[in-house]
């Protein structure tokens, strides 16, 4: 069991506290690195590592913006956890369309699955393809009166589960993402849905993630037909295809308007790439519609770009091995009187590829690693194994990781080393010489008592032998 001398009390504190909310390894930084790209057209993103989370690139990641169609991930992921079967079939109600026909010019000439009132051939699995893959906004509204009974019930599970993610910026008014001015997101927020949907909806990414999907015919088209993802990072006659980007959705909108009047449109992407064991996110918020009056697909632009920058200049590298020796400390009172102090564990995470390659040829000039111990002294007997620091380490500027440092061996407790400490521990005191004179007074003083003590009995002995003698005599 260790000892502890002098113990720094506050750092102490900080240590255990850390300890106990399992501050380790796996606090990864949220620091983004500098993307070396010419152009990042939308203004906000969010772009993580999701091998790791780490962040690797983000701007304007915590501002509100209108997300769109992006907004239908929300109603995918409410739909998929409450709806009884994907192959149920869904009513489809004149209500669903009426917003599309009304007075507010925000909710004309929307994206649609072709859809009509009355349809009774269409599934759940239908309608979510209708949502994710045509981004139709019938399709939304049709899942939500299905779902809640209203859309005013099915945004109050949207925005019930928003909180129940952390979203601390989001809110929904309705399930398709036409303009709202209540209808708002973050790029941070849109991630966090977007990253609980892709670990932990079943289905999720193979349904955002289909090019193209065959419905059931209806009276505007006897023999079925088809409708294609807008996702142009997935389609292949796309200039902005890459063949190892999947899903997740797009939203647009040419221009909107609100009691200020008409503004300019914008573009949202969410999208997720994986190439060579590595993969990413992306959401994308708020890319212009039009520059200088001509449309492009400026999102699919940004995540291409982002997608090649970090597939080609991010690498998987190991900066602290397990057990690795940090430090060697003094060990007072024991066998032995240094010890080593280890990792517990070790670290890898994601760096650029040029910093990678200096650690593996050993330069860590970019990797700083701090230790902190959690006393200023150590007394034997120290348990292998035994928390006695951190070591953070830090990279440009910030902890990416505190890893914890133990007692790589057992040193026992030396009794004659024990006793010796304890003698000049004893002498070092500031009572230690008072003491002494204390001592040599009281020595001197049953010095000399003893010495009249004895005086006394030499008299007392003689007085007693001359009153034997004279007792001899008077017989």
């Amino acid at each position: 069991m260790l000892n502890v001398k002098k113990c720094g009390g506050f750092l102490a504190f900080l240590l255990i506290f850390a300890v106990i909310f399992q501050f380790s390894t796996a606090f990864t930084v949220n620091a983004a690195f500098v993307a070396d790209v010419d152009t990042v057209y939308s203004e906000g993103v969010y772009m993580v590592n999701l091998d790791t989370d780490i962040t690797v690139y983000k701007k304007n990641e915590n501002r509100r913006y209108y997300p769109a169609s992006i907004t239908k991930i929300m109603t995918a992921v409410i739909v998929m956890e409450n709806c009884p079967s994907l192959d149920e079939k869904v009513s489809i109600t004149h209500y669903a369309f009426d917003e599309f026909w009304g007075t507010d010019t925000n909710k004309w000439e929307v994206s649609d699955a072709a859809f009509e009132a009355g349809q009774t051939n269409i599934t759940y699995r239908d309608c979510l393809y209708g949502l994710m893959v045509a981004s139709g906004c019938e399709a939304a509204n049709i899942l939500a009166l299905n779902i809640a009974g209203s859309i005013e019930g099915f945004t109050d599970m949207m925005n019930a589960k928003a909180k129940e993610l952390g979203c601390l910026d989001t809110h929904f008014s309705d399930a398709h993402g036409l303009w709202e001015a209540e209808n708002y997101t973050t790029p941070y927020d849109m991630y966090l849905i977007t990253r609980y949907a892709y670990d932990n909806v079943p289905g999720f990414m193979e349904i955002c993630d289909t090019t193209s999907y065959s419905f059931p015919p209806n009276s505007a088209n006897p023999d079925g037909y088809t409708k294609y993802n807008t996702n142009a990072l997935i389609s292949p006659s796309s200039d902005f295809y890459l063949d190892y980007a999947h899903g997740v959705k797009t939203g647009s909108m040419p221009n909107y308007v609100d009691e200020n009047g008409t503004h300019d449109g914008f573009r949202c992407l969410v999208s997720t790439a994986q190439k060579n064991g590595y993969t990413y996110m992306i959401v994308t918020m708020q890319a212009p519609y039009k520059i200088d009056g001509v449309s492009g697909n400026f999102p699919a632009e940004d995540h291409k770009n982002l997608y090649e920058w970090a597939m080609d200049n991010f690498v998987y590298q190991t900066v602290v091995e397990e057990s690795e020796i940090c430090k060697e400390i003094d060990v007072e009172q024991g066998e032995e009187n240094r010890l080593q102090l280890i990792t517990e564990e070790g670290f890898s995470t994601l760096l650029p590829r040029d910093i990678a390659e200096a650690m593996a040829a050993g330069d860590n000039g970019a990797i700083e690693k701090k230790v902190t111990l959690m006393y200023d002294e150590i007394i034997a007997p120290v348990s292998k194994g035994e928390l006695m620091g951190t070591m953070d380490v830090v990279y440009q500027g910030e902890t990416i990781a505190s890893i914890r440092l133990v007692a790589a061996r057992s040193v026992e407790r030396s009794q004659v080393a024990y006793i010796m400490d304890r003698a000049k521990s004893l002498v070092d005191t500031s009572w230690f010489v008072p003491l002494l004179i204390l001592l040599g007074v009281l020595l001197a003083a049953l010095f000399v008592l003893l010495t009249i003590r004895r005086r006394q009995l030499v008299i007392e002995a003689r007085r007693n032998a001359r009153r034997k003698n004279v007792k001899k005599i008077g017989r």
